[in-house]
């Protein structure tokens, strides 16, 4: 059935998810947006906000196609937003069942045939008039929000199935049980309505949405706007058709039998809804037949509707114009083994509140540990900087999404470098004026960042690199400079920064570096020169050895010689 799931490798860390959604579901851990599925209550929110298309509607799609492949009578539930979704065509006629028949479906059905009867389990209790305020719940999404947060709001909820679930029912006992219902509709949170212990299996086999239908007409390479279109099957529901639209239900208890002495109100939007309860919890509405949907205009603006943003109207307006706005007085009565009556339950265990110490900790340690902190701008997505720090004593959200205090933060940090850096930091713009002088630069040349602030570079330094960089758009790299007034040597970068137009010079004083580097080189010209002297010195010496052997060896050479000779003709006299 529909759910929602998180693609982690898409995501792109923005946490727009986290901000808009309405109950906070949603939370972050090790810098990454997390689901908790049993916090939410599936009004898509988070669907059509996420850029990114990192979460992802799980529907039943390979089910249902399962059924018709296999041969399984499969009846098809269209919710009324179909109307405004796909513009279908005139006099209750349509092309889109024309391609739904196409698709391999049996038959082809609306589920406001179902919401003809939740009208009239609606009007029986405004008769009875019991209840204080009666508060619809046709709509799934406000269904879990009562059961998981607001379960004060449970006396109040009509004990009423929603048109989707009557409307399985009615089929089922039409076809019988082994047919296979499947709805089609632009809620998220059907699917899940569809598996609740008290109906599971039972009504509802498949859930697909809009969207996917869409895929899947295209797949098969059918065009809605090309099939001739096919007569309805079924009893008109007329005016119940409005389901799909903020007022709709109001509309058919009106056209019926009235509201008797409750008065008429309907709120649509999830973060209205809310607001709305919190007035009922303090008596401030009292004896109200209240038609609620956790969708801004109703289920035509479903977050799997499929359609552009602009669409909204003119679904809104084409819904209105082709339904007929009378009550259908023909429609067979329902059976008496088909019970619309349902039970609410608090689903959810209450999360503890944290103590007001753990709040305050909570507030000090987002940087809001006094009021005038406590911007309660909302960028985060609570409403309150308190309600943040609620979250965070809960494990719910990070620090890290509070834009002031990241701002802060991150222009403390900014602001703390550039004190203590010893490089000589400073901005000018394209009239080669002061924007930026850090606290180097006003040791160095011995004036105050506010009074440096607009001053001509001229004043300062010589202007004529900077005046290069805005010249020729380039940045200027590892120049060494000096500047003989101050008695500095420099390694300077000049940036020129595009988006701002203007140019940022960062100044590296290696007035010391040099020294110890002249130094250096003065030590290695004295050592060459001894090195030198000893070198030639000692080259005259082997000369003076070199003369001296020469002498000693011919002398050697002749005495030998005579010595040989000698002896060679004494032997000679012998003979």
């Amino acid at each position: 059935m529909a759910a929602i799931g998180f693609k982690t490798a898409k995501c792109k860390d923005c946490y727009k998810c986290v901000r808009i959604c309405p109950v906070k579901a949603i939370h972050t851990k090790d810098e990454h947006a997390l689901y908790v599925a049993d916090e939410c209550v599936l009004c898509g929110r988070c669907l059509e906000a996420c850029p990114q298309d990192a979460i992802i509607s799980i529907s039943d799609i390979q089910k249902a196609k399962a059924f018709i492949q296999e041969g399984c009578k499969t009846v098809i539930s269209l919710d009324p937003a179909y109307l405004g979704v796909f513009g279908d065509t005139e006099n209750g006629t349509g092309q889109l069942r024309e391609a739904l028949y196409q698709l391999g479906f049996s038959h082809i059905r609306e589920t406001a045939e179902g919401a003809v009867h939740v009208t009239k389990a609606y009007e029986r209790l405004i008769k009875a008039g019991e209840m204080n305020n009666i508060i619809t719940t046709s709509c799934a999404a406000i269904n879990d929000l009562v059961e998981r947060y607001y379960p004060e709001m449970i006396p109040y909820m009509a004990p009423v199935v929603s048109p989707m679930i009557a409307h399985g029912m009615m089929l089922k006992e039409e076809f019988g049980p082994d047919v296979k219902v499947v709805y089609i509709g632009s809620c998220t949170a059907k699917g899940r309505e569809a598996l609740r212990d008290r109906c599971r299996g039972e009504f509802i086999d498949a859930v697909i949405d809009f969207q996917e239908l869409r895929k899947w007409l295209k797949e098969a390479g059918i065009d809605p706007a090309q099939c001739e279109p096919r007569q309805r099957r079924g009893k008109n529901p007329l005016i119940n058709g409005l389901y799909g639209v903020s007022g709709g239900i109001l509309s058919s208890v009106e056209a019926d039998k009235g509201f008797g002495k409750y008065e008429q109100l309907y709120v649509d939007g999830i973060d209205s809804v809310k607001e709305l309860f919190t007035c009922i919890a303090n008596g401030e509405i009292n004896n109200c037949f209240i038609e609620v949907a956790s969708c801004v205009g109703g289920c035509i603006n479903g977050p799997l509707a499929g359609g552009q943003e602009s669409d909204r109207f003119k679904a809104r307006i084409y819904t209105n114009q082709k339904i007929i706005r009378e009550f259908p007085q023909d429609m067979d009565k329902m059976k008496e083994s088909i019970i619309l009556r349902k039970d609410f339950r608090q689903s959810a265990q209450a999360v503890a509140i944290p103590t007001e110490e753990e709040i305050q900790e909570a507030l000090r340690k987002d940087g809001k540990d006094s009021i005038e902190k406590q911007l309660n701008c909302g960028a985060c997505g609570f409403k309150t900087c308190r309600d943040k720090a609620i979250a965070l004593c809960q494990h719910k959200e990070q620090l890290n999404l509070c834009i002031p205090y990241m701002y802060q933060q991150a222009r403390s940090t900014a602001e703390v470098i550039l004190s203590v850096t010893p490089n000589l930091i400073f901005t000018v713009d394209e009239q080669l004026r002061i924007q930026e002088f850090n606290n180097a630069a006003e040791v160095m040349f011995n004036i105050s960042a506010d009074k440096a602030h607009g001053m001509f570079l001229g004043n300062i330094i010589d202007p004529g690199d900077f005046a290069s960089v805005f010249r020729d758009k380039r940045s200027i790299m590892n120049k060494k400079v000096s500047y003989e007034k101050y008695g500095m040597i420099t390694m300077q970068n000049i940036i020129y920064i595009r988006e701002q137009n203007c140019a940022l010079g960062i100044l590296r004083n290696i007035t010391s570096e040099e020294k110890i580097r002249r130094q250096h080189d003065r030590m290695r010209m004295e050592a060459m020169d001894i090195a030198q002297k000893v070198i030639d010195k000692q080259m005259m010496v082997a000369q003076e050895i070199a003369g001296l052997l020469g002498e000693t060896t011919a002398e050697t050479k002749v005495t030998l010689t005579k010595m040989r000779d000698s002896i060679f003709y004494e032997g000679d006299d012998n003979l």
